[in-house]
């Protein structure tokens, strides 16, 4: 098992230079050629050699195609799985800053971060370990600001927020076998994608619960038991989830659900006037009974002197 990111350390790693932290790559090439597509491509396109990765164009509704391969597809979006988004409230500290810290958290594999604009940044790491080490923090404080952590997809859109986010599950009275590290994996593959288990269960010190860490959609159905065990052997494990996040389909946000979406049902505004009616009225008949219940100085002597 890994061992935890001490963000306290100070061993240092592959130093990132500033031009890749802030995506200026052309400063990292060594071969200015390398920028020039080889004639070798040219030819396989227009059919002088036959290359499985290059490809003819065609036409979807009327209008021209690129097409790739399922297996291109499936490459190329397995060169950037382990990739984040870190999310700051309003911008970024300085990215010195920031790539000192990304260097103090001792990843075990090569990493790279680029801004993609004032509040994201993009965390490309390429060990699954560092990937759900940093994944399962959900924020990090940098510079004295907190970043939260989003899952990085392939139509990420800066004005939204991906629904995919680390959920703590609880499963009490687990049986003792089942709290082998492959097993767990296992039962956790059935609620998400497995990140992690916490402390007390790894070691098997509290077998009144298991802890299991998982990815998971919050759009998805939720899961309230599963079974564990063979077909014809096995028993129904209840899930709790110790989060429950409110997510709009709508706004693709955190925060508020479908039914309270106020740029899907905004307030009208004649509710709007009679809610503040409402509220001028209220505060009128405070203030009336606060002055009857204060007494005035004449009235507090007069009470006394009798």
């Amino acid at each position: 098992m890994a061992t935890p990111i001490d963000v306290n350390s100070d061993a240092q790693w592959t130093r990132a230079t500033y031009a890749g932290v802030v995506g200026r790559a052309y400063d990292l090439l060594q071969n200015p050629e390398k920028l020039i597509f080889p004639q070798e491509f040219h030819d396989n396109a227009v059919g002088k050699n036959n290359c499985p990765y290059i490809h003819p164009l065609g036409f979807k509704d009327g209008e021209t195609a690129v097409y790739f391969s399922n297996q291109d597809l499936l490459t190329l979006k397995d060169e950037v799985k382990f990739t984040l988004i870190g999310k700051f409230q309003f911008w970024h500290p300085k990215i010195e800053l920031v790539r000192k810290f990304f260097e103090s958290l001792n990843f075990i594999g090569a990493w790279r971060i680029r801004l993609l604009d004032w509040i994201h940044l993009l965390i490309q790491l390429s060990v699954e370990e560092d990937y759900a080490r940093i994944f399962a923090k959900q924020s990090l404080v940098t510079a004295e600001v907190t970043m939260k952590i989003q899952k990085w997809t392939s139509d990420f859109d800066p004005s939204k927020e991906p629904p995919v986010v680390p959920i703590w599950y609880k499963l009490p009275d687990l049986p003792l076998p089942f709290f082998k590290f492959i097993a767990l994996f296992n039962i956790g593959r059935a609620l998400g994608t497995p990140l992690k288990v916490d402390t007390p269960t790894f070691n098997k010190a509290r077998l009144a619960i298991a802890r299991i860490q998982v990815e998971r959609d919050v759009t998805l159905p939720e899961v309230k038991r599963i079974w564990i065990g063979s077909e014809n052997e096995g028993f129904w494990k209840e899930t709790l989830a110790e989060q429950k996040p409110y997510y709009c389909q709508h706004c693709k946000m955190f925060g508020h659900i479908l039914d309270r979406c106020y740029r899907l049902h905004p307030p009208s505004r004649k509710t709007s006037n009679a809610q503040a009616k409402e509220t001028h009225v209220d505060s009128e008949q405070v203030t009336r009974t606060a002055n009857a219940e204060v007494p005035t100085r004449e009235g507090a002597c007069l009470k006394n002197c009798h």
